[in-house]
């Protein structure tokens, strides 16, 4: 089994902050031994996104990523920008999307993380919505993937992403809802990631709609250093701990975890574009 897999949604910069650089910097080694080691072999090797979630972050996210990780080795490592819906962003969104372009100019992944939260409620839902149809027209201008925060706002979230899904690659990331809901986004044309919180105990919502998700539109992420999955759960966590979610998600789906380790690492190479 391949030492390390793909995490199609982590925080380097928050990582480094809650576990410590040279925490970040043991993570971005054993990934890239792992990509240096598969340099010349026909497979798909593992890894990272690192999403942004504040405007104007991005050259800082990469200065990181260039200190904590060799030259060659960080070639693993893919980088979108975005603006989370939070108080900060929310209250001077004008400002907030000139940052975001600038960053989108000097060359991202993806756009994202955007969309909604209806739970911290840092604005009103017009408000968020406002920001994040910006993001969506931004994504679609550039012909750039979309990686979608959703919290409790469904039917808002998938009332517009539903036909920028037909467009260009739209990630629902930490996958939040039920069966049904996962129905909903598949028939738009989303890409589904799941986080450690499908391995929780409770989450048999979470697991029903892990069943409906074909091969071709799966993605798993840590969302790190959040939903750390269990034993470790509450705790910080780095992309090295996402193998723990791929052994769940391969017992529940009955795929051999090198066949899906493979499958996920595809499906997010041709979301981003470096892959058929």
């Amino acid at each position: 089994m391949s030492a390390v897999f793909t995490d199609s949604h982590a925080h380097l910069e928050i990582v480094s902050q809650r576990l410590g650089k040279e925490v970040l910097e043991e993570v971005l080694a054993a990934y890239g031994r792992a990509f240096g080691a598969g340099a010349h072999a026909e497979e798909e090797l593992a890894i990272v996104l690192d999403v942004g979630t504040e405007p104007g972050d991005l050259e800082m996210r990469r200065a990181l990523v260039r200190q904590c990780a060799s030259q060659r080795s960080a070639q693993f490592v893919k980088f979108s920008a975005g603006v989370w819906p939070g108080l900060e962003a929310l209250a001077d969104p004008d400002c907030a999307m000139s940052l975001l372009e600038r960053d989108i100019e000097r060359g991202v992944d993806a756009v994202g993380e955007c969309g909604l939260d209806y739970y911290h409620m840092a604005a009103s839902p017009q408000a968020q919505k406002v920001l994040f149809s910006a993001q969506i027209e931004l994504a679609l201008c550039h012909s750039l993937p979309l990686i979608v925060h959703s919290r409790e706002a469904f039917d808002d979230t998938h009332s517009l992403v539903a036909l920028a899904a037909s467009r260009i690659p739209v990630i629902i990331h930490c996958f939040g809802y039920g069966p049904e809901e996962a129905r909903a986004f598949l028939e738009s044309g989303c890409f589904i990631s799941f986080a450690g919180n499908v391995t929780y105990p409770k989450a048999s919502r979470l697991r029903e709609a892990l069943a409906l998700v074909p091969p071709d539109r799966l993605l798993l992420e840590t969302d790190a250093p959040y939903m750390n999955p269990v034993p470790l759960r509450g705790k910080a966590s780095s992309p090295l701990d996402i193998a723990r979610t791929y052994a769940l998600v391969s017992e529940l789906l009955h795929i051999d975890i090198e066949e899906l380790r493979r499958r996920i690492t595809k499906n997010l190479n041709r979301i981003l574009g470096s892959g058929q």
